[in-house]
Formats: structure tokens, C-alpha cells, sequence
């Protein structure tokens, strides 16, 4: 599929694609956010494990943040033997000249902005306001639809915290949000590979505090609190969330203007490409990208 100068596509893999979108920018091919192919460069936004940062740790041709990168080590024990920068550093990637900058969504969390091509790759986004405005926004859709909107829970949080209740948190990102918190706080106590990631990023955990643990480790520990804004967990639940909500969702879009938008990684509802299209942005889903 082409947009412009621009050239995306999904790479074959048995049966059906490898994860997420490719793209190829003057001769140059770009895998987001997916596993290693035979060609080309790697672009990890962030250091989840469903955008495979983790499967390309002996991959010469990854590109990672520094803070993504040390996080990835943390969290596997292995060195991470890819390119690297600084987000907010302006990289040359094999003759493309890539300006990147901070998404919020965890540490490190970085989107890619190829200037020349006015295309912008966002990853996962809590805060928009240092995006840059383009033509090819390439971007999440994790709560795209119109019932998803929501506001973090911080007061409820702390009332929890205060009181030593267990938090469930995913171990790599949402876990260094709270701990960040609860360090300007009352401080925090973490399980083992949380307090390691914790670390990486400059985290220090306290010797007392409420604990953070992994959500499927919260029945060791009698019960506690999952922070997050889905609705799937039979805990109860906080809303903290990484990602922006479905009104945020909007409010980036408006704010980066761009011509199209291909959603990459989670599902829009037809609410929301509706809306777009009444806005005369061209969208596309990946089951739309061959």
C-alpha cells in the first residue's frame, strides 16, 4: 500500500504476517515495532514485550532509546547490541535522517519522525505535546473506541498506598510509573524483577512502603489493587493508565494534523475511523495493509 512517497507493508511469515507494519522509505526498508527479518532496520518504540524489543537484543540493526535499551537488559539478562540515542536526538539511519521524541507511555518510550517524509511513527502515547505535526501519522489505537475514556486514579492511589495495600502493576512500565509516584510520596517496595527494571531507569525502591508486584502475583500476596484503566481483571482495580484514552486519542490526531493515519497496534472502532474519515484523514487498520 502506498501513501505518497511512502510504501508500507506486512512481511509473510508461515501462514500469515509478522507482527506489526514495514515500511519502505526511498530504497530503505523500516520493521516497527516486530521481529527481526533477513533486511533492514528494526525500530523499537519501547520496551513492552509486544513490540519485540526483547527478540532483537542480538540484532545489529535494532534501533532503541538508551533508557529502552537498558531496560531490556534488565528484563532479560542479555546486552542489547543495537543502535542507540538519546529521544529528542536528531539519528541518521541507514541515509534517512530520523528526529525522535518522548511518547510518555514508559521510560524511554520514543516516536520516530522522518522529516523528509513527513511520517511519524508514534509507538504507545500518554502525552502528545512535544509531537510534531505531519502528513503519515502511524500511530496506537488501544482504547479507540467512544466508551473508553477515562482519568487516572492518582488521589485513590495514594489513599491505597497509605493504608499498605498491594499493587499489581505490569513489571516493565506501569510498575516504574507507580513507583515513581509513591517514591515522591511514601516510597515503595517491589518483587524482584520490578525492583531490577526499577533500578535501570534510576528508581530506587524504599525498605518500607506499599509492594508493587507482577497482577498475576497478586493471589500470592492475599489480594491487592491492579492499576490499569482494562476491564478484564477480577481484582479491584485503580485507573492508571499509560496510554491516552479515547478523547486523547482524537485530541493527538487533531494535534499532529496529518493526512492519514494507519493504526498499527490495536483495534479503532468504526466509531472512530468514521470520524475521521468525516474529517476528510484517510485510515487504515493493519488488516488493511498487505
Amino acid at each position: 500500500m502506498e501513501i505518497g512517497d511512502v510504501e508500507l507493508y506486512r512481511r509473510k511469515y508461515g501462514r500469515g504476517f509478522r507482527p506489526h507494519v514495514s515500511l519502505l522509505l526511498d530504497g530503505s526498508e523500516f520493521h516497527v515495532d516486530t521481529s527481526p527479518g533477513k533486511s533492514g532496520w528494526n525500530l523499537i518504540t519501547h520496551a513492552h514485550s509486544d513490540h519485540y524489543g526483547q527478540r532483537n537484543m542480538e540484532n545489529p540493526h535494532a534501533v532503541a532509546s538508551i533508557e529502552t535499551a537498558r531496560i531490556l537488559e534488565a528484563a532479560t539478562g542479555k546486552e542489547y547490541e543495537g543502535l542507540t540515542f538519546h529521544t529528542g536526538e536528531k539519528v541518521r539511519i541507514h541515509g534517512q535522517r530520523v528526529e525522535t521524541f518522548p511518547t510518555y507511555h514508559i521510560h524511554g518510550s520514543t516516536a520516530f519522525f522522518f522529516r523528509d517524509f513527513e511520517l511519524l511513527i508514534t509507538g504507545d502515547v500518554k502525552d502528545y505535546r512535544e509531537l510534531p505535526e505531519c502528513q503519515i501519522l502511524v500511530t496506537e489505537a488501544t482504547y479507540g473506541f467512544p466508551s473508553q475514556v477515562f482519568e487516572d486514579e492518582i488521589d485513590k492511589l495514594l489513599d491505597a498506598a497509605s493504608d499498605g495495600a498491594v499493587f499489581g502493576a505490569y513489571p516493565i512500565g506501569k510498575a516504574q510509573r507507580v513507583a515513581e509516584i509513591l517514591t515522591g510520596n511514601i516510597g515503595f517496595r517491589a518483587e524482584e524483577k520490578i525492583e531490577r527494571i526499577c533500578r535501570a531507569v534510576g528508581i530506587k525502591p524504599s525498605k518500607s512502603g506499599p509492594l508493587i508486584v507482577s497482577p498475576r502475583n497478586l493471589a500470592s500476596y492475599g489480594g491487592g489493587y491492579v492499576l490499569t484503566a482494562q476491564k478484564f481483571y477480577r481484582w479491584p482495580k485503580i485507573t492508571l493508565s499509560d496510554h491516552l484514552d479515547y478523547e486523547g486519542l482524537l485530541e493527538m490526531i487533531h494535534h499532529c494534523n496529518p493526512e492519514a493515519v494507519v493504526f498499527y497496534h490495536g483495534n479503532p472502532s468504526k466509531a472512530l475511523t468514521r470520524y475521521l474519515e468525516s474529517e476528510r484523514i484517510k485510515c487504515w487498520t493493519l488488516n488493511e495493509i498487505k
